[in-house]
């Protein structure tokens, strides 16, 4: 289960890692170089971040990365890999140990100069390549780079080139590079020349190291000096620099694109994959130089500006068509960012930690990555105290946000047995710095800088009030004036807090509105969130084709975005509609696709959903034999969900329920409707709850308790804020309490004393 790649600088040992990953379905490819010993688990928490993208769940409410990761992992078949490990080693092995304990399905590649030093370890070392296999390599780059193949008298100084650089595949083809402007005879001369210069050197050292060394010292001393200057600034990219950047990164550094070009054409910069890369050993070189020179820090400085420009630049593109091209920019910027920001935050570059981490801050939001937003941001805070500037006013409103939810969501039962209705203690914000930023943001052309005083206004209003989250809500005038894209956001919140405390006019307004807006932008994130909620509002109304139509829309657009779990929850809807229109065979093959979808994501939440979805479907259906086999998928692949998720566990059990009730034992479903409702309950969930309350109708029904059907059915009802007649379970109870009319969505006369009470305590201590 974990392999370590061995070998000296040049070996190879990252590009045969990389092979490896690409070999098997789920690898996740960790670049330490940048990471200090202190750094190694958030670098890993990144990782798992971009190329997972499901850090959800456990994760979301673990307290330190390396839980998040293993939240995150959990469940699932992974390779790590854990490229670069000889500068931490002993962190490196220490984390290797404790993942391996923890996540029983987890594989591990490691690259390093030395073992990890850890039980159980397997390695491969790779030392010189064999002789047929150099020479192989060698004429290959040769012919690649003067275009013609190896000739006969050249089979001499070809050998004596192979022989001096011990087989080393980057020594190799640095050399063979050479053969654009030398002959084979020159090169090797040049090698002699430059191995003499290390002769009587430190015995302790690999003598392929210095080999290495004296190659790259060689290389060095045949650029010119604006080749080296950029060349080093390179260096300082772990990531690279993507290929339409390289004319605005060379200029930050006193450079021109056509340097690049040359180094690239030398070999001691690669483009590839449409970036331009320095090989890690002359990444190490060039940084050794700029510290040589003094320089350093100067071109750190250089780069972090840079970045904090062009992070500000592509976050505006995350608001409109660009979004897709904008994610990738910020995916394939990460470890650049990163390196950036440490650099800028130890040695406190206030300017440019406030403007990096304020544009990448609607990316981790849009990625989920909250874990590094809030690292971040509350690395940048400080600087951004009393700040005017766009980025800081960016940094002081996600920072509050985050405060804001944060503080929400510890008081609202994130730990089991914490009491999900009364005697909530908020924590106190900081009152005075929201209004700073409200007036500070006023009249800015920066959309999110619109929106969030108001979603923080909205939040702590509610929470003020002790009716958070049944009942935010954003006034339709506060939107008054804004740009488009903030109006959209706000008309989507608006939305989704209707949805969830029963308003199905609000819903359907403020979706409708919301959607037009983000037409009108472009925005394909805001279109798919709008639709999403569109077709919730379609769906309450009658209007299934519609609603079908909308929510396939809406997840066509999230399916590059979003996690596993969010269209999960959209397709679940879509199953739902078509069942109701009749199209079961159609509502099957969903339900089908929709399972088969869940196990290759590897996503616990996800694959639980979705065997919930089929559950559901067989039940309606009376398929008690897919029921029952679906069940016994759900018991175990639901053993890894986490307390703390209410809803899930809510689902959960009303599967359970449905499966007990099909099967005629009354008892074990209304047990698990028990457990679904205090799940409910403490979710704060109005649509959950109003699911549950419609199972316990069902329930009552079948016993002919029909008095308590019939308060159940007027709680559903006041919950979801609209009867549904096309519900099969509603037009059921309705049938049985004789209350249903020729319409088919007839409804109850409201109970004894009043209408069921909609408000949170009053509807949970009624479920």
């Amino acid at each position: 289960r974990l392999v370590t790649i061995l070998g000296p600088g040049g070996a190879g040992k990252t590009r045969l890692a990389w092979e490896a990953a690409r070999a098997v379905k789920r690898p996740v490819v960790v670049e330490l170089a940048p990471a200090g010993p202190d750094e190694l688990w958030q670098a890993v928490l990144g990782a798992v971040g971009r190329q997972v993208r499901t850090v959800e769940g456990a994760a979301a409410s673990a307290v330190n990365p390396r839980d998040r990761i293993v939240a995150a992992l959990g469940g699932r078949d992974v390779l790590l890999v854990l490229d670069n490990c000889e500068h931490l080693i002993d962190a490196a092995a220490e984390a290797v140990v404790d993942l391996l304990g923890a996540l029983p399905r987890l594989r591990v590649l490691a690259t390093s100069r030395e073992p990890l030093g850890v039980p159980g370890e397997a390695f491969v070392p790779l030392g010189p390549l064999s002789p047929d296999a150099a020479e192989e390599l060698f004429a290959e780059r040769v012919q690649a780079a003067r275009g013609a193949a190896l000739r006969d008298d050249d089979e001499d100084a070809a050998s004596r080139i192979r022989k001096r650089l011990d087989g080393l595949p980057l020594a190799l083809e640095l050399a063979a590079a050479k053969a654009r402007t030398m002959t084979l005879d020159e090169i090797a001369e040049g090698l002699d020349d430059r191995f003499a210069l290390l002769t009587g050197g430190l015995r302790t050292v690999l003598p392929r190291h210095q080999t290495l060394r004296a190659l790259v010292d060689w290389s060095w001393s045949l650029l010119s000096e604006g080749e080296r200057d950029l060349l080093s600034a390179i260096s300082i990219y772990p990531a690279g620099v993507a290929v339409p950047d390289i004319v605005a990164v060379a200029a930050a550094h006193g450079s021109a694109r056509a340097v690049a070009d040359s180094l690239v054409d030398k070999s001691l910069v690669q483009r590839t994959a449409g970036r331009y890369r320095a090989l890690e050993t002359i990444r190490e070189y060039g940084i050794e130089k700029l510290a040589e020179s003094g320089r350093l820090e100067q071109r750190r400085l250089e780069q972090a500006r840079w970045l904090g420009d062009a992070s500000m630049a592509h976050d505006r593109l995350l608001r409109g068509p660009g979004i897709h091209d904008a994610l990738a920019w910020f995916d394939a910027e990460d470890d650049n960012v990163v390196s950036a920001l440490r650099f800028s935050a130890d040695g406190a570059h206030g300017p440019e930690v406030v403007k990096i981490a304020g544009g990448n801050a609607w990316y981790w939001v849009i990625r989920d990555r909250n874990e590094d937003a809030a690292a971040w941001l509350g690395v940048a805070a400080p600087f951004a105290l009393g700040g005017t500037t766009d980025e800081a006013l960016m940094v002081r409103a996600v920072s509050s946000t985050v405060a804001v939810f944060g503080g929400a969501a510890e008081e609202f039962g994130d730990e089991p047995g914490n009491p999900p209705l009364n005697g909530r203690r908020f924590p106190e914000f900081d009152r005075a710095e929201l209004e700073a930023i409200r007036v500070a943001s006023q009249g800015s052309d920066n959309e999110l800088l619109q929106v969030f005083p108001i979603m923080v206004a909205a939040l702590t209003d509610s929470m003020d009030r002790g009716l958070w989250p049944s009942a935010v809500e954003v006034p339709a005038e506060l939107l008054e004036g804004l740009l488009p894209w903030s109006r959209a956001v706000l008309g989507v919140m608006r939305a989704a807090m209707a949805q969830n405390r029963g308003d199905s006019a609000e819903l359907g307004m403020a979706s409708a509105e919301a959607l037009e807006l983000f037409e009108q932008v472009g925005d394909v994130w805001g279109l798919a969130i709008s639709k999403q909620m569109r077709a919730e509002w379609l769906s309450l109304d009658g209007q299934l084709d519609e609603a079908l139509r909308v929510s396939d829309e809406s997840t066509a657009a999230m399916a590059e975005i979003t996690s596993s779990w969010d269209l999960q929850q959209q397709q679940g809807l879509a199953v739902n509609l078509l069942f109701k229109l009749g199209r079961v065979d159609e509502a099957r093959a969903r339900a089908q696709a929709l399972l088969e979808s869940a196990y290759e994501s590897e996503s616990p939440r996800a694959l639980m959903l979705a065997l919930c979805t089929s559950i559901f479907l067989a039940v309606r259906l009376g398929d008690r034999e897919r029921a029952t086999e679906l069940l016994a998928e759900l018991d175990v692949n639901g053993a890894e969900l986490p307390n703390s998720q209410r809803q899930v566990l809510a689902l959960d059990a009303m599967a359970r329920a449905g499966v007990a009730q099909l099967q005629g034992e009354w008892d074990a479903a209304e047990q698990q409707l028990r457990v679904a409702a205090e799940a409910a309950v403490a979710s704060g969930d109005n649509p959950v709850m109003s699911s549950v309350a419609l199972g316990i109708a069902g329930l009552s029904v079948e016993r002919g308790e029909l008095d308590t059907a019939a308060t159940a059915l007027d709680l559903a009802v006041a919950l979801r804020g609209a009867p549904d007649g096309y519900d099969p379970l509603e037009r059921h109870v309705r049938e049985a309490l004789a209350v249903i009319g020729p319409d088919g969505t007839g409804t109850r006369p409201s109970l004894e004393g009043g209408r069921v009470p909609v408000d949170r305590e009053s509807a949970a201590e009624t479920l």
